[in-house]
């Protein structure tokens, strides 16, 4: 496998590709994608008595990924499948999600504890903190994956595409159904394979590493999509889109937090805190600055010396939606919500927010009403007050 030298090979769609495309990037986020939803649900408020689906190209890693196929599920009714994904979101509880007995979470960090030291437990189960089996029930039961195929095939959805991380190749996998024919890519460390969008693919997508144990497709282990997941928004591109809505779960571009007076060291569960906000937040915050500076260099191009270049160079629009409240701090005010066992380890491990640094592993695991309810709560808040903007972005053209 070469080297992929090309810095803008994923910005620019392929010669004679479809070019009128609106693409929306879920990143992931855990329990943070409820902030999503409630951007969704302004989307759908937005998008009112409009006919069709405004987003035919739909991406998503992790959490995210299960609010990408739930739309892409539903597609052919883009308002009634908003109001569902809010009502399965403000019911969740952690129990719907993992399981957190006492007993159960003390023997998983020691296996994960003893996996430090050897090349995995002994009896050959995949190592977690927790077991995620609840979440693969709850999305046999909600998501309708044969829907997907149904909706490419009537046009309510060109294509859809979810992330994983292949443990066993060290490679970002991104599968997808739908879009241009020969649409399959492959980039150092990174690659595009189309096939059906299954369960297992997202569980693979949604394994946040350490907490949820690895998925198995065919004879590899597969994990969190937004491990090594450098361009987050270039599948799309891929798939043809030239307007991109991203909605990461954390703000964009946000200020440095004051530091606290005293400084510690920081413990074990500060420093995975910040390994996770790296897996989920950097990539994509990097992605959008990269294509901001293609695109201005793309508009910079004359035109006769772009024909001279043998194809067409046009800048990708992209609109960010990001939280404008700090949700590291919101999920603070929620961590008693969590299983006592899960508080115990958080505290124990300086997991928390307010272990300094403004972290919290919480902010992830966190799936219950009232925390959820907020986080949907804000999303639409924040929509709401960029609907100008959206309608400009989506509707312009129409």
């Amino acid at each position: 496998m070469e080297h992929d030298t090309t810095v803008n090979s994923d910005q620019i769609p392929p010669e004679n590709s479809y070019r009128s495309n609106t693409a929306m990037v879920l990143p992931g986020g855990g329990a943070r994608a409820a902030y999503q939803v409630g951007v969704l649900k302004a989307l759908a408020e937005i998008h009112g008595s409009r006919p069709g689906n405004p987003f035919p190209i739909l991406a998503g890693t992790s959490a995210g990924g299960i609010n990408a196929v739930s739309m892409a599920a539903g597609a052919h009714h883009f308002t009634g499948t908003v109001e569902k994904l809010e009502m399965l979101w403000r019911n969740l509880t952690t129990d719907k999600i993992y399981r957190a007995d006492f007993f159960g979470v003390i023997r998983n960090a020691l296996r994960l504890a003893v996996s430090l030291f050897s090349s995995g437990s002994s009896d050959g189960k995949p190592v977690a903190l927790l077991d995620n089996s609840p979440l693969r029930a709850l999305l046999n039961e909600h998501v309708k994956f044969e829907n997907i195929g149904r909706n490419i095939l009537n046009g309510d959805l060109d294509a859809l595409c979810l992330t994983a991380m292949n443990y066993t190749q060290g490679v970002s996998e991104t599968f997808f159904q739908g879009g241009p024919q020969y649409a399959g890519w492959q980039r150092w460390r990174r690659q595009g394979l189309a096939t059906p969008i299954q369960l297992q693919h997202l569980m693979a997508s949604s394994a946040i590493p350490t907490i949820f144990p690895p998925a198995k497709l065919g004879r590899d282990y597969y994990g969190d999509g937004a491990l090594r997941q450098l361009t987050p928004i270039s599948p799309v591109i891929h798939l043809g889109a030239n307007r991109v809505l991203v909605i990461p779960a954390n703000g964009h571009k946000r200020q440095y937090p004051k530091l606290p007076q005293e400084i510690k060291s920081p413990g074990f569960g500060q420093i995975i805190g910040h390994l996770l906000n790296s897996a989920f937040i950097d990539s994509i915050e990097t992605d959008i600055e990269r294509l901001e500076r293609i695109n201005e260099l793309v508009r910079l191009i004359p035109e006769e010396d772009q024909s001279m270049m043998g194809k067409e160079l046009l800048p990708i629009d992209c609109l960010v939606i990001s939280p404008s409240e700090d949700i590291d701090r919101i999920a603070d005010e929620h961590v008693n919500e969590l299983p006592r066992s899960l508080r115990i380890f958080l505290r124990r491990t300086g997991s928390t927010g307010n272990s300094g640094g403004g972290v919290s592993i919480a902010s992830y695991l966190l799936f219950t009403p009232e925390y959820c309810g907020k986080l949907i709560d804000l999303g639409y808040r924040d929509g709401m007050k960029q609907q100008e903007q959206l309608e400009a972005f989506l509707y312009r053209d129409k």
